[in-house]
């Protein structure tokens, strides 16, 4: 083995790469899920803000409906949070969100009725959430001595 990094591993070593060599690296993305899904979680919310509060005239809604439109519509922005940024990490071409955004926003100036984003719903979980109870070993305990 320390042939390898001496002269006959950098002779024996080739200076071509397989694609699968090379990309095999690069498709773990366990390191950036969580910023994927937060990255998601704000896009979501702002999907959400643009649909739910677009009817809204003043107010608080209303500015929650300006925020969202700057953010998604804007084509500046830089930044690892930016739209472009957000949907080209998530494989999402930010040209055809943006035009499908701008189409819903016209049928909804337009007067027509399109089905909104739905809130999202808990995760439910059937059956009881408990940890493992010290109880049993308690009472197994008090009965032996």
């Amino acid at each position: 083995m320390e042939w390898e990094n001496g002269v006959m591993g950098s002779i024996l070593v080739p200076d071509v790469i397989t694609p699968e060599q090379f990309y095999d690296s690069r498709r773990d993305d366990s390191a950036i899920a969580p910023v994927k899904r937060l990255m998601m979680a704000v896009l979501e919310d702002a999907l959400r803000c643009f649909q739910n509060n677009s009817s809204a005239k003043s107010g608080p809604r209303k500015r929650l409906f300006t925020e969202a439109e700057q953010w998604l519509c804007g084509e500046t922005g830089d930044g690892p949070f930016s739209f472009d940024t957000v949907c080209e990490t998530l494989g999402i071409e930010p040209a055809f969100l943006r035009g499908g955004l701008k189409q819903w926003r016209d049928q909804q100036l337009a007067g027509v009725s399109a089905r909104r984003l739905a809130r999202r719903s808990p995760v439910m979980r059937s059956g009881k959430i408990s940890a493992n109870s010290r109880r049993g070993s308690r009472q197994r305990i008090s009965q032996a001595v």
